[in-house]
């Protein structure tokens, strides 16, 4: 299982992918929104502050399960970051 963690930096306009792509089954994320005054909106690749998937709240977490090939994006009120865990689950040889 590998185990990976970052803090990535968004902004309001360019939706950022938050989570990795690798060779395994699928993996568990968890997003962990820093700011304590800023709103993180969760989606697609088109994501944005008005057209979202799942508003996470300041000092806020969400974690769900991903199959491989699934990303999720990211973007903020303005210039703010994020907290991201990853733990890939049975991996392909």
């Amino acid at each position: 299982m590998a185990v990976t963690h970052s803090v990535i930096e968004l902004n309001d306009t360019t939706p950022v992918a938050v989570s990795v792509t690798g060779n395994h089954a699928g993996r568990d994320i968890t997003i962990q929104n820093l700011s304590g005054s800023l709103n993180v909106y969760l989606g697609g690749q088109n994501v944005t502050t008005s057209n979202f998937g799942y508003r996470l709240a300041p000092n806020s977490a969400w974690s769900v399960e991903l199959k491989r090939e699934d990303v999720v994006y990211a973007v903020s009120d303005s210039v703010s970051s994020v907290a991201v865990f990853e733990l890939g689950l049975e991996s392909f040889n």
